[in-house]
């Protein structure tokens, strides 16, 4: 199969349906004749934003020699073909699938940030694969998500700086940690969730940030991570602390005590006090306790200390998303009235 006349510049975790529809529209295809040159499929193609295209590898194969590289490039490109690859029996034919939409999905689809599209001379809205529904552009300073309104394509974090760099330094822990370093974060964004859920309380800094943003008020969760996004990556911070020691085999009864008092600290200087902003800190520490027995390997010693998985948390992918990682139950949005809360919070701050 001989390469398309005009080849596509990537980008960067692009989903393979966005790929699939810039590659075809540069050349001058529709997306459906493109994908019959992949193989058999679905008779319905979603647009990017709605859907990921899911191949197997004879499809994935032709997909590369249509766009003119390498089939490993490719899968290092769109993250969909490493992680979610089609059942694939020896000899099948090649072919694609459309997932069912209304079925939850471990991986959100996010926009990405328009400037960066613009400059690999993308003609289109391209979306990428995310394991949350946002992606920072550090960059351009911007906060990209799954919004479908026209027009709106990215929030912009001038006005909060801390955000940004919030951001930074959970680029560094996940780097020097490794997967450990993901769930550490899922765990304290997760702590935040049950905040908000449950309206009991939330820092007054949520509700300062979200009038810097000049966004408007209401239940809009999708405010939610970016509001919290510092607090989020400092409570990572000092989870995974704990869990390097613990895993270390150095961690006893009183240091956990003293961690727990260094944690009501932390919370008084975000001014959250009493017993409920704790609850979720006390049950991450109750499925992260013992000393021995601990599934996978221990951290290395030495600067930059890798994090395993372990304990209540399964081997997973390193794309998963933030739900499959975390060990807390609860999710987003759980609680009708517990965006409201944020404005009162904010207006006795």
């Amino acid at each position: 199969m001989q390469p398309l006349p005009r080849r596509l510049r990537f980008i960067a975790e692009e989903s393979t349906n966005s790929f699939v529809h810039r590659l075809a529209e540069t050349n001058g295809l529709d997306p459906r004749e493109l994908l019959s040159m992949l193989g058999a499929g679905d008779a319905l193609v979603p647009e990017p934003e709605f859907s990921e295209v899911h191949l197997n590898m004879a499809a994935h194969g032709r997909l590369a020699a249509l766009a003119g590289c390498r089939t490993d490039v490719l899968e290092h490109v769109l993250p969909t073909l490493r992680a979610h690859p089609l059942p694939d029996p020896d000899g099948a034919p090649p072919r694609w699938d459309v997932p069912n939409p209304w079925e939850p999905a471990g991986d959100c689809l996010v926009r990405v940030c328009d400037l960066c599209a613009l400059a690999k001379r993308a003609r289109r809205d391209a979306y990428a694969v995310s394991a949350a529904g946002w992606r920072v552009c550090a960059r351009h300073r911007r906060w990209t998500d799954n919004l479908r309104e026209d027009g709106v394509t990215c929030i912009p974090l001038t006005p909060v700086p801390e955000v940004l760099a919030a951001h930074l330094e959970r680029v560094r822990l996940e780097r020097r940690l490794g997967t450990g370093g993901r769930i550490a974060f899922a765990d304290a964004f997760h702590i935040a969730v049950f905040w908000w859920n449950q309206a009991a309380q939330v820092p007054p800094a949520w509700g300062v940030r979200h009038q810097q943003l000049g966004l408007k008020k209401g239940s809009d969760r999708r405010v939610a991570a970016l509001v919290a996004y510092p607090e989020v990556v400092q409570l990572a911070s000092v989870l995974a602390a704990r869990e390097r020691r613990r895993l270390r085999g150095s961690w006893s009864r009183a240091q956990d005590t003293d961690w727990l008092r260094g944690v009501q600290r932390l919370f008084c200087a975000w001014e959250l006090r009493g017993s409920v902003p704790m609850e979720p800190v006390l049950q991450w520490a109750a499925q992260h306790s013992g000393r021995a027995g601990l599934p996978g390997p221990k951290p290395a010693r030495g600067r930059y200390r890798r994090l395993s998985p372990s304990g209540p948390h399964p081997q997973v992918a390193d794309a998963a998303a933030l739900e499959a990682l975390t060990c807390l139950p609860w999710r987003l949005g759980e609680t009708e009235e517990a965006a409201a809360h944020l404005w009162t919070v904010s207006s006795r701050a």
